[in-house]
């Protein structure tokens, strides 16, 4: 299965999937099936949203070098 077209919201070909999902629509994918010969109308959508905050970054990034001299 091959994806062609990867369309954002608003653009021509997204516009009923936009009004019925509004905001959560990510983009629309159109795929071809050769061994088939079929086309598919996929969605991303978003269907939940949580506030994250990154915990201790600054311990992240930390070299190889520091670690041995704890």
């Amino acid at each position: 299965m091959r994806t062609r077209l990867k369309l954002k919201p608003g653009q021509r070909g997204t516009k009923k999937l936009q009004a019925l999902y509004g905001d959560r629509l990510i983009c629309v994918r159109y795929r071809y099936d050769i061994a088939t010969g079929r086309r598919l109308k996929t969605i991303e959508l978003i269907v939940d949203e949580k506030v994250w905050v990154p915990c201790g970054q600054d311990d992240a990034v930390r070299h190889v070098d520091d670690v041995a001299a704890d």
